[in-house]
């Protein structure tokens, strides 16, 4: 199977309607597409030239206007060293109930492609277009080819297998939407039983404040996977104390709890405490048990509980009563576009830099992230102690698995997703990202011991602010321009 990729190669960013930069960075503009992909050496600073591969001919362009959309990084500390892959039990137990999930889980069937062996380079495929500043995008369960794609003003469109462009009528029109600055509708997630169970969950900034909010809604099934807005139950509301560093990103973890990241609130007055929710993982069983849940987001801020829904017996600080018993990890300052691994069930993270480095993270149960005691592998309030990446330090704080330098003109990393997809075996485990102000693709691969920096592998045009996987491991890039955002699949150049 040949594919046409539609590739750009320039790292201007076109207008998405907002600006996802680090404090301190700013990335705007416009540009025109020329096709092509890259490869590179280089370890992820995104300071160095890329060769390019070129296949095709010129197809793609996009501009608008764009805002300001600011994320940051916080960290928090802890003195737990608890570890673990998604849903790994750590220390700690009392009256809680647990919540299993994904009883029956999805039926996935098998990986459509071609096998390409020797690939000569990374490109990106177009698979949406014609939707509003796309945030992310999501493949069914059980068509991974149909996509469901979140706009930042709180539209989740449809895209069928086969097409690009959205079916009519939507799949859902969310009511209350903060859209502006950094809010919007950032995260989607289907329940582990779905299609069986149609529920889906949403992360959105809510209006008339821009709390953070999480809502269950029902599919329905027999018309098309139209919502139901009638269907609305709230899980949870966390304050935000001012407009940026909201987090964004929510998944299903492999025992079926769901994990909510958030950011320090945009005050790092929240990033090392540790009974409160900003900063933080959070993981949650999303049924209600009964009992009355009064989660604090941060010390004074307005509390919107009693909530009704699930604390796992498992997660790291249940028991101890200097830690939100919600917290999974912490440490973090804004984990704005992060992802789960399809094969493995880790957890990756792009966690958006203050004003010098972004890093990646692969977050395990009870570690502490250190914002914002560090900043990357960097001191950034006292004294510190970096050490080898992915590593925890004398003072209970996790390294990143990578940083990338503001030098090279990044600003916000774009948390991506690991490949995990049949077409290309070779590629297998390799997680991708970009960056809102420098969209260039790059790429690591890391086995629990030996990590390999592949730099840049393809070099946009488009600005790429938002990511997207589905279950047969394709990777996805969202962005482009404000009225016609597209959506980009992750594949080879023959």
């Amino acid at each position: 199977m040949k594919l046409t990729p539609w590739i750009v190669a320039s790292r201007t960013f076109v207008g998405l309607g907002l600006v996802l930069t680090a404090c301190g960075g700013s990335g705007s503009g416009d540009g025109t597409a020329t096709e092509g992909a890259t490869t590179g050496t280089d370890t992820g600073t995104a300071s160095n030239p890329s060769t390019s591969v070129t296949q095709g001919t010129t197809t793609d362009s996009a501009s608008g206007p764009s805002t300001t959309m600011t994320t940051g990084a916080d960290t928090s500390t802890t003195s737990d060293t608890a570890t673990g892959s998604t849903g790994s039990s750590s220390s700690g137990a009392d009256e809680s109930s647990s919540s299993s999930g994904g009883d029956t889980g999805p039926v996935v069937p098998p990986c459509p492609y071609e096998p390409v062996a020797g690939p000569s380079g990374w490109a990106l495929e177009m698979v949406a277009e014609d939707v509003e500043e796309p945030m992310f995008a999501l493949g069914h369960p059980e068509e991974p080819d149909r996509l469901f794609v979140l706009e930042r003003a709180g539209t989740i469109e449809m895209i069928e297998p086969g097409t690009t462009t959205p079916v009519v009528p939507s799949i859902l029109e969310i009511e209350g939407v903060e859209n502006g600055g950094e809010s919007g509708l950032f995260g989607l997630a289907f329940h582990p039983d779905f299609p069986d169970d149609p529920r889906i969950y949403v992360n959105y900034t809510a209006l008339p404040d821009g709390r953070t909010r999480i809502n269950e809604y029902t599919l329905d099934p027999m018309n098309n996977w139209v919502g139901d807005p009638d269907s609305e139950r709230l899980i949870l509301d966390i304050w935000q104390p001012e407009y940026n560093h909201n987090g964004g990103g929510i998944a299903f973890d492999t025992t079926g709890n769901l994990l909510i990241g958030m950011g320090d609130g945009g005050t790092q007055s929240t990033s090392r405490v540790t009974g409160i929710l900003l900063a933080k993982f959070l993981r949650i069983g999303v049924d209600p048990d009964g009992i009355e849940d009064n989660p604090e987001a941060c010390e004074g801020c307005p509390q919107f509980g009693p909530f009704d829904y699930t604390i796992p017996a498992d997660n790291p600080f249940v028991g101890d009563p200097d830690y939100a018993p919600e917290i999974f990890a912490l440490g973090f300052r804004n984990p704005f576009r992060w992802s789960i691994d399809v094969g493995t069930g880790d957890i990756w993270v792009g966690d958006v830099g203050q004003n010098a480095w972004e890093e990646v993270d692969l977050i395990e149960a009870g570690r502490d992230y250190g914002w914002n005691s560090m900043e990357g592998f960097h001191c950034y309030n006292g004294d510190c102690e970096p050490v080898d990446p992915n590593q925890t330090n004398g003072d209970g704080l996790t390294m990143p698995l990578v940083e990338i330098s503001h030098g090279g003109g990044d600003c916000a990393v774009v948390g991506g997703a690991v490949y995990r997809s049949c077409q290309v075996p070779e590629w297998d485990g390799t997680y991708l990202f970009s960056d809102y102000c420098n969209a260039e693709v790059r790429g690591l691969r890391y086995d629990g011991d030996n990590l390999e920096e592949l730099g840049v592998l393809i070099d946009p045009n488009n600005g790429l602010v938002g990511n997207g996987w589905n279950n047969w491991g394709d990777v996805y890039f969202t962005g482009g321009s404000t009225f016609n955002g597209r959506v980009w699949r992750v594949v080879p150049v023959e």
